[in-house]
């Protein structure tokens, strides 16, 4: 069997606009990665979708909630997505980032004059969720298939009740790979996440959150069909790992969960504030790690 590797989405940012994605993208190809992105490198990953979808507004790096939030009639992510994948060449897959609803809401202001009652209130979350769902038939429609949909704020006090609505109506009409990735410690809300209907992957941390091990239950995920996406990488220590570091992590994650079970390895999260060199490095000294595992397997 072979797992495949991956990115969460952003890499450091060399030069700005195309040029930043393509350093981005021959950096990720370059190590061997299976499942590339377009590295994340024009903004942050709400000010991503807040500076085109009517609602929004991205001023001073700050994203505000200024009215009802309505889909977009086009997202210029297509463009850049586009590109990685003609810079890919067929060597690997790209694959569509998301930022989730509750995310979008959570790192935003509400401005006094919004037609939202507040942080709670049902249908900030479910207008965001429509317009997302738009957001990622545009992208579905321009040819890709694999889909990571990111929500830091599960881990932190999401509303899961509210959360766990609005992810499935953003991701209810996307067809092909669909995960989810929450960093951060999972004890909270593991329970909840795993029942997210139309998911298919669910992305985690584990070198920096070994908690994780006991709050991600093999049961569970095997009970409500879910793969699981491992890090075994540092997205915050900004050294790459020695190979022996990793191959015992993953020796972990293989026992703790059974091969079959694991559909990607990847980072803890995105690795934009590491050093390019020693971003690059880790993903090549995962890729390198796991490649070998897979050899003595056969």
């Amino acid at each position: 069997m072979r797992i495949k590797t991956t990115v969460i989405g952003s890499h450091p940012v060399t030069g700005s606009g195309i040029d930043a994605i393509e350093c981005a993208v021959r950096d990720q190809i370059g190590a061997g990665i299976d499942i590339i992105s377009d590295g994340q490198t024009r903004k942050d990953m709400v000010a991503y979708f807040a500076d085109h979808i009517p609602g929004f507004k991205v001023e001073e790096g700050r994203t505000t909630i200024t009215g009802k939030i309505s889909p977009p009639e086009e997202t210029p992510i297509v463009r850049d997505l586009i590109h990685a994948k003609r810079l890919s060449a067929g060597v690997c897959e790209v694959k569509a980032i998301i930022t989730g609803p509750v995310t979008m809401a959570f790192f935003s202001e509400l401005a006094p004059s919004v037609p939202y009652s507040g942080f709670r209130d049902e249908k900030l979350y479910n207008d965001i969720a429509e317009a997302l769902a738009v957001e990622a038939e545009m992208i579905n429609r321009s040819g890709f298939t694999i889909f990571q949909f990111d929500e830091p704020s599960f881990s932190i006090g999401a509303p899961m009740n509210l959360a766990k609505k609005a992810l499935e109506t953003a991701a209810a009409s996307v067809k092909g790979t669909k995960a989810l990735h929450v960093c951060g410690n999972l004890k909270r809300a593991f329970s909840e996440i795993v029942r997210i209907e139309g998911i298919d992957i669910l992305s985690f941390a584990f070198k920096d959150n070994p908690g994780n091990f006991d709050a991600v239950e093999k049961r569970a995920l095997e009970e409500y069909g879910k793969k699981l996406g491992a890090g075994c990488v540092s997205s915050t220590e900004n050294e790459v790992e020695e190979k022996d570091a990793i191959r015992q992590l993953l020796d972990k994650i293989l026992t703790a969960y059974d091969p079959e079970n694991v559909g990607w390895i990847h980072p803890d999260c995105g690795l934009r504030a590491l050093d390019r060199e020693v971003a690059t490095g880790k993903l090549r000294q995962m890729v390198r790690t796991i490649r070998e595992l897979e050899a003595e397997w056969r």
